[in-house]
């Protein structure tokens, strides 16, 4: 039995003395007995009270462990069975032979041994093995299985890594996978592999040749509230980290109703199209969401396994050396990438059937997040789900951002809202729907176990203010956000009624696909909607089965759009590609932090974001003459209002044949367009103008892109089927006339791209030749021809996606120096200076046309803001002295500055379009500080553009002063 117990004990680290606080007496302590305390053994000095009849315990070495407090406490009397031994063996010394049996006994056996006495009497003592052994039960007892962590020890290292990280995030992003031939790096540690369908990877392990990245972990590993994992295992191959998997792509026979919140599944497409309302639409534009689940489990009869680093999908062979099995105990929905998924079992160790030595080893790895609770008697297991998310509807999540404080994990924030539902230890996935429990960013008041739980992560909540203990032990059930994929979808591809389609159409009676613009397929005249392109069948003109897929055997047509991309891969960028990419890192940013940023984006290496713009084209006939208006009247067509700020506007006149104004919509009016253009021109009453709208949509895309980019008369377009509803895409706004000149295309095209041209108003096409059409890659135009005035061209050609956004001016937490730049390749300054300005740099030459030039003079307002007005000191800059392109008079110059938004950090760029007239750039070498975007008179009168742009992704998170 144990000598002494004690319900609360404390010891501060470094002291001697254990002070008892529930008030045992300590008479029984003996010198030599043992103290077991917070899981540690130490030796007894003696037991003494102090004043007040306290009770105290001295150890014979100072106390080196963490301070304790208030906690249980039992004195093993390790001594007093040993003493009782020595003496009968010292008393039996003189009698060695009758007692040399029992002497060898009392080592090796366990139970009692008789001693023979000097004077003929006997002693009866316990053996060694049996004074462990008993020990040993009075331990387990008060303490049991010694080996494994304590939840004190657990938690206090979650307290450690939460004072260390400035969120929960990203601690390492792992290796990625550089072979090429379908692998693609998307950022570090996340790369795709193109051949396999519907997903994607993350961590690379070993073959070093084909291994990259600045990560010093293979593997990454995440901080979720304080719990340190590392995301492998999640893969056949030991290879990869984690295979990220998604759902299938559309075939068109999805619908939701934006007014009730339902989703329905049809038996065909065509029951699907017949049941479109003007809330109910066929899902096609579709955007995925991935990201992990992470809770806390009770390990027990129903729930017995424990998993490699707690990954319930993990398929490792083994746990530290002990072999695993699959886990049949759960449904195969508990681990399901998402909602159908039935490839994902995972493989683990049946804790309640392990042996200790199995258990022990297992335990003795703090990486599995195993620890033992002595409150409940109970083992838990930290534990992360991979999941991944269908977009319920067409076009993005509406709030994935953790730090929009008090929002929740939703797809849409308009009623009927769609909340993502936790899962946790539940068997199965909850839709998306209305309700609690859902995942929300849980604002600051709500009492929570992790105080931290702000930053990057969502928290299950059964209520606005409890959080869901359904879904993890105590509430511990949070959801990592790690991006989104836009996806395509399985119908055939056409520019404007599908335009993320990747099937062909049937060509001849064999079945051989071919694209949209195919002659006998136009000769079909059965490609005239969006339903038309999901009609699947063998007739010439409906969609081929089978095309648009990685496993079709249609060789060169296996896909039907111009970039040869497939429905069930998934790609770095673009159309079918990822998205956002929001697995920020843990670690608070730095300045150098910041300084990476900036040169990655000036030299062409950020990954930018933006809206797809769908172009319109609207006739106009005018009802009144001006000779100063700068506004559009809509009273004849009442499409034109269905316009917003952002939208980029053309107004072509019919009658002159020539663009009037060329505008980004910054202002609404009730019925007609404002714009922050000065344009003036005559309106003649009964003329007719075109409206050439583009909208950017609700679907976003990332990275290099396949750009659509239509060149012909706005009154051809509209006589043209295919495009007269619109396009995904922008309009050239060169008109074509027969003359021989260069046509500049609107975006700097990366490599060159495909036209396909039509005399006929799209009753048949031809394709054109990349040489001509793609001619002059300095100027970023076509070479010198004449295009027919009749002509209708749809280009496509890869481009990048805009690097910053409208934004207005923030509070700096420090500045940089003005970057100015005319140059026309993507290493210099050019992407940055499209995001910026929506116009393409041409410049020629190399450093004498970028220039990085220091401040000379940086006050800031009241607030920390750059200075709006001549009541404070203006931010000015050194002379620019680039010289003038011989090809352009175009270049722009930028002043960045870092700003922080809900604790994430971003760069700010405040800049000013600059224009050569000859002799100087007519700038006055002020930064003009201006919301948005707007216009100013430059020093030669000439009109610039001037605003405050921000990137599109945060950089990370700005540590909280601690």
């Amino acid at each position: 039995m144990a000598a002494f117990t004690a319900s609360q004990a404390s010891i501060t680290n470094g002291s001697k003395v254990v002070t008892i606080n529930s008030g045992e007496s300590i008479a029984n302590v003996r010198q030599g007995d043992f103290l077991f305390l917070a899981g540690f053994l130490v030796e007894i000095n003696r037991g003494y009270v102090g004043a007040a009849s306290q009770q105290y315990i001295e150890l014979v070495k100072n106390w080196a462990n963490s301070s304790q407090s208030s906690q249980p406490a039992v004195v093993i009397p390790t001594t007093g069975d040993f003493r009782a031994a020595v003496d009968a063996i010292n008393n039996a010394n003189q009698n060695v032979n009758d007692n040399f049996v029992a002497m060898q006994d009392w080592q090796t056996k366990t139970g009692t041994v008789t001693f023979v006495n000097q004077d003929g009497t006997t002693t009866t003592v316990k053996t060694l093995k049996q004074i462990e052994a008993d020990n040993a039960a009075q331990m387990d007892a008060y303490h049991p299985f010694p080996w494994a962590m304590r939840k004190v020890e657990f938690e206090a290292r979650r307290a450690a890594n939460n004072e260390k990280h400035a969120a929960s995030g990203f601690v390492h992003k792992g290796k990625q996978y550089v072979l090429g031939g379908g692998y693609s790096v998307i950022n570090e540690g996340l790369w795709t592999n193109e051949t396999a369908p519907n997903v994607l990877r993350m961590g690379r392990d070993y073959d070093a040749v084909w291994v990259d990245g600045v990560s010093s972990k293979f593997f990454p590993e995440v901080n979720i509230a304080g719990v340190i994992s590392e995301l492998s295992g999640v893969y056949a191959s030991r290879a990869v980290g984690v295979e990220i998997k998604f759902p299938p792509a559309e075939d068109g026979t999805r619908t939701y109703d934006s007014a009730t919140g339902i989703s329905v599944k049809h038996a065909t497409p065509a029951i699907a199209f017949a049941s479109e309302t003007a809330t109910n639409k066929v899902v096609t534009d579709r955007v995925d969401m991935w990201g992990f689940e992470f809770f806390l489990r009770e390990i027990n009869d129903a729930d017995p396994f424990v998993y490699a680093k707690g990954l319930i999908q993990s398929l490792a062979t083994s746990i530290n050396g002990v072999a695993t099995v699959s886990d049949n105990i759960r449904p195969i929905t508990y681990f399901a990438w998402y909602e159908g998924d039935e490839s994902s079992r995972g493989k683990g160790v049946n804790w309640q059937t392990a042996s200790e030595a199995q258990r022990i080893v297992i335990a003795s790895d703090p990486e599995n997040n195993i620890y033992f609770d002595d409150a409940t008697g109970k083992f838990y297991q930290w534990s992360p789900r991979g999941c991944s998310f269908s977009g319920i509807s067409n076009g993005d999540w509406d709030a994935l951002d953790s730090s929009r404080r008090a929002n929740y994990l939703d797809f849409s924030i308009s009623a009927p809202a769609t909340h993502i539902r936790p899962q946790g230890n539940r068997d199965t996935r909850a839709g998306a729907g209305v309700g609690f429990p859902l995942y929300s960013s849980r604002k600051e008041t709500v009492i929570h176990p992790v105080s931290s739980v702000e930053n990057g992560i969502f928290g299950a909540m059964q209520s606005t203010s409890t959080p869901d203990n359904t879904s993890g032990v105590n509430g511990e059930c949070y959801f990592l956000v790690c991006g989104t994929v836009n996806r395509l979808n399985q119908g055939a591809y056409h520019p404007s009624y599908n335009p993320l389609g990747s099937a062909g159409f049937v060509a001849d009676n064999s079945g051989n696909p071919r694209t949209w613009s195919h002659s006998k397929i136009k000769e079909s005249g059965l490609v005239v909607s969006k339903a038309s392109c999901f009609d699947y069948g063998s007739t010439i003109g409906q969609v081929s089965y089978g095309t648009g897929s990685l496993s079709s055997g249609y060789g060169l047509y296996a896909s039907g759009r111009s970039d040869g991309r497939f429905y069930d891969a998934i790609y770095a960028s673009g159309a079918g590609g990822v998205c956002r990419d929001m697995r920020y890192s843990a670690w608070g940013l730095k300045a150098e932090d910041f300084a990476a940023a900036d040169l990655a984006i000036k030299s062409g290496k950020y990954r930018g974001r933006e809206r797809l713009g769908k172009t319109l084209i609207y006739e106009e006939v005018a009802s009144t003459s001006s000779s100063t208006s700068v506004a559009v009247q809509a009273s004849s067509n009442a499409n034109i209002l269905r316009y917003d700020v952002g939208d980029h506007l053309y107004l072509f006149d019919g009658s002159t044949g020539s663009v009037v104004l060329d505008a980004k919509i910054t202002t609404k009016g009730s019925d007609y367009f404002n714009t922050n253009t000065t344009t003036t021109y005559n309106r003649v009453a009964g003329n007719t103008y075109y409206v050439v709208l583009t909208k950017p949509q609700s679907l976003s895309i990332a990275g290099e892109f396949n750009h659509t980019e239509v060149i012909g008369n706005p009154a051809n377009i509209l006589q043209c089927d295919d495009l007269k509803d619109g396009w995904v895409g922008s309009w050239n706004p060169n008109i074509p006339d027969g003359v021989e000149r260069k046509t500049a295309w609107n975006r700097k095209y990366i490599t060159i791209g495909k036209a396909i041209v039509t005399d006929n108003y799209g009753s048949s096409y031809s394709e054109g030749t990349p040489a001509s059409w793609f001619g002059d890659s300095t100027n970023n135009s076509t070479a010198s021809f004449a295009i027919p005035a009749n002509r209708i061209v749809i280009a496509n050609y890869l481009t990048n996606s805009k690097m910053s956004g409208d934004s207005v001016n923030a509070v700096v937490r420090s500045l940089g120096n003005v970057f100015v730049s005319s140059y026309n390749t993507l290493d210099s300054g050019s992407p940055l200076g499209y995001s910026l300005i929506d116009k393409v740099l041409t410049g020629l030459g190399g450093t004498p046309y970028i220039a990085s030039l220091p401040l000379t003079q940086n006050n800031l307002q009241a607030g920390g803001k750059l200075p709006t007005s001549q009541s404070w000191s203006e931010i000015s800059h050194s002379q620019i002295e680039i010289p003038k392109p011989s090809n352009s008079n175009l270049a722009f110059k930028a002043l960045n500055y870092n700003v922080a938004d809900n604790q994430q950090g971003f760069i700010n760029y405040a800049y000013t379009e600059l224009k050569h007239d000859g002799t100087d750039w007519g700038d006055d070498g002020k930064i003009h500080i201006a919301d948005n975007q707007t216009t100013m008179l430059d020093e030669n009168g000439n009109t610039v553009l001037v605003g405050t742009a921000q990137i599109v992704e945060p950089l990370g998170w700005i540590e909280n002063d601690k």
